[in-house]
C-alpha cells in the first residue's frame, strides 16, 4: 500500500516550498520528478516581482530522500498540487498553474478536474510518454533493484545552473512505476482540459522527446492552446540558459489571459 512518505524526514537545503503574497492573480508552480521547488524558484521570484501571488509546492516524497519518494503514489502528487491550488484559490480571484516535466503533467491533470478560478496552464517540457525501454519493466525491476542511478548528462547549456540544482541523484524504481501509471491516466484527462494552455518545449530536450508537445497539443480540449519551441536549453527550461525567455513567456501568458491583473 502506498503512503505519502515520511513527512517528518528533513528537507534538503534549497528544496523548501515557497510563497509570495501579491495581488489577486495567483500562480501555482509545480516541479518535476525527483526534483524540488528549487527548479521553479527563479520563476517564482520573477513572477512575484511583477506583483503576482506565487506558491511553489513540494511534491510528496521529494526533496528529502529517494526512499521517501519510493513510498509515494501518483495520487499523493496529485493531492499535493490540489492542496496548493485550493490555498491560492482561497486568496486569489484567478489562478494559473505552471509545471515542469511531471509538474506540467500534474498541472494539466488539475486543469481537467478543477473549475474556476483556474484560468490557465503553462506546461513545460511535459512528457505524455517516455521512450526508455526500461520504463514498462519498472514493476518487475522493483523486485530486484530499488534505485537506478542517474547519468550526469552534458546537455546543460549553463553549467552553473547545473551545479546549483537540488534533486535526487537516482530514480526510485517504485516511483518510476507510479510515474508511468500517471502518464497513462493523463491520456484520458487531456480532452477534458478547457482552459487556455501554453506548451513550452526545448528543441534540445534529451529527456522528454520533442514529439510530446504536439501530441499533447492535439489531445487537449482547449480552444486556446499554444506551442512555443525553445532553443538553447535542456529539459530544465526554468533553470537552464534560456530561463529568462521562459519566465517572460510565462508572465506574458498570464497577463494576456488575465486581461490586466490587480
Amino acid at each position: 500500500m502506498m503512503t505519502q512518505g515520511d513527512p517528518t524526514m528533513p528537507i534538503l537545503a534549497g528544496a523548501e516550498p515557497f510563497f509570495y503574497q501579491g495581488n489577486g492573480t495567483g500562480c501555482l508552480l509545480v516541479h518535476g520528478f525527483t526534483a524540488t521547488p528549487q527548479e521553479m524558484a527563479g520563476l517564482g521570484r520573477y513572477l512575484a516581482a511583477q506583483g503576482l501571488t506565487v506558491r511553489g509546492v513540494r511534491l510528496a516524497g521529494h526533496g528529502t530522500h529517494p526512499d521517501n519518494l519510493a513510498r509515494t503514489s501518483w495520487t499523493d502528487w496529485v493531492a499535493g498540487v490540489r492542496l496548493g491550488y485550493e490555498d491560492l484559490a482561497a486568496r486569489c480571484h484567478q489562478v494559473f498553474v505552471m509545471g515542469l516535466s511531471l509538474g506540467g503533467a500534474l498541472s494539466l491533470h488539475l486543469a481537467a478536474h478543477a473549475g474556476p478560478p483556474l484560468a490557465g496552464v503553462v506546461a513545460m517540457g511535459t512528457p505524455i510518454y517516455l521512450s526508455s525501454r526500461l520504463l514498462p519493466l519498472a514493476p518487475l525491476l522493483r523486485r530486484f533493484v530499488r534505485h537506478i542511478p542517474k547519468q550526469r548528462t552534458p546537455d546543460w547549456f549553463d553549467p552553473q545552473a547545473q551545479a546549483r540544482r537540488v534533486a535526487y541523484d537516482r530514480y526510485p524504481v517504485a516511483a518510476v512505476g507510479q510515474f508511468v501509471a500517471f502518464q497513462r491516466h493523463l491520456w484520458y484527462d487531456l480532452p477534458e482540459v478547457r482552459v487556455p494552455v501554453l506548451l513550452l518545449h526545448s528543441r534540445q530536450d534529451t529527456t522528454a522527446e520533442s514529439a510530446n508537445m504536439p501530441l499533447i497539443h492535439d489531445m487537449l480540449g482547449s480552444r486556446d492552446k499554444r506551442m512555443v519551441w525553445i532553443d538553447g536549453s535542456n529539459h530544465i527550461l526554468t533553470e537552464d540558459a534560456a530561463r529568462e525567455q521562459v519566465w517572460r513567456l510565462c508572465r506574458g501568458f498570464v497577463m494576456e489571459i488575465a486581461g490586466g491583473v490587480d
